[in-house]
């Protein structure tokens, strides 16, 4: 028990030093924003993007990846987008969002970035520089039917796993968000538009009764008025 009491809390260590980055933004419009992230490429060797618009307007936006004034990447009034890019060098990388299109609808961006190394993982920690030394570790494990290569290739599987477990759920949150948000608005589209409708046949159903009742009251000026016409229509001879 002390074996795993001590190899699970260096897993966990790694999950949470893994350079993954996720944020949900809010663009005005007629705004262009930029988002900066330090690359080593040391470290690092190719990075990746997932991003999309949750709310606001048409659910568009453009987006793009620079380096100085490189433009990297780029899309056009896109709902959503994935990308992956090979780092050549280091740098601050900008994750830009162009909502200047936009007078009046702001956009809600939710998007994650992951640094991955040569081995296409996100961690930026060595476990073995956090590792005490134990002589007796190995024979331990051994006494378990385990390998320390086994272990750790094991940790890594499942480590792995939870990762992509994390990605899939990030990914499912946004979705979710994104549908609430079309549903309410088409709530609101609709109850406006019923509302309207309403609205607009009560004042036509009072209009028309208004109107009738003018034609058999001879004090009112409308159903004189009224009269005065069908009376003139009569005389012209149709």
């Amino acid at each position: 028990m002390r074996l795993f009491a001590v190899l699970i809390p260096a897993l966990l260590v790694a999950l949470v030093a893994a350079e993954e980055l996720d944020f949900t933004v809010e663009i005005p419009p007629g705004t262009f924003q930029c988002f900066f992230q330090p690359v080593d490429v040391t470290k690092h060797k190719s990075l990746e993007v997932d991003y999309q618009v949750i709310d606001g307007g048409d659910l568009k936006i453009n987006f793009m990846i620079l380096l100085g004034a490189n433009v990297l990447i780029q899309d056009s009034t896109k709902v959503d987008g994935s990308h992956r890019l090979e780092v050549s060098q280091s740098g601050d990388y900008q994750f830009c969002f162009d909502n200047s299109f936009s007078y009046q609808a702001r956009k809600v961006v939710f998007f994650e970035i992951f640094l991955l190394n040569e081995q296409g993982q996100t961690d930026d920690i060595d476990l073995e520089k956090l590792a005490t030394k134990d002589e007796t570790l190995e024979k331990r494990m051994g006494d378990l039917g385990l390998t320390i290569a086994g272990f750790r290739n094991a940790m890594s599987v499942i480590k792995g796993q939870l990762n992509k477990i994390e990605y899939h759920q990030a990914i499912l949150r946004a979705h979710e968000i994104r549908d609430r948000s079309v549903m309410t608005a088409n709530l609101e589209r609709v109850t406006f538009w019923s509302c309207t409708h309403t609205l607009v046949m009560l004042c036509v159903a009072g209009l028309q009764v208004f109107l009738i009742r003018s034609l058999f009251e001879d004090n009112s000026k409308v159903g004189r008025l009224l009269r005065k016409g069908k009376d003139a229509y009569s005389s012209s001879g149709f």
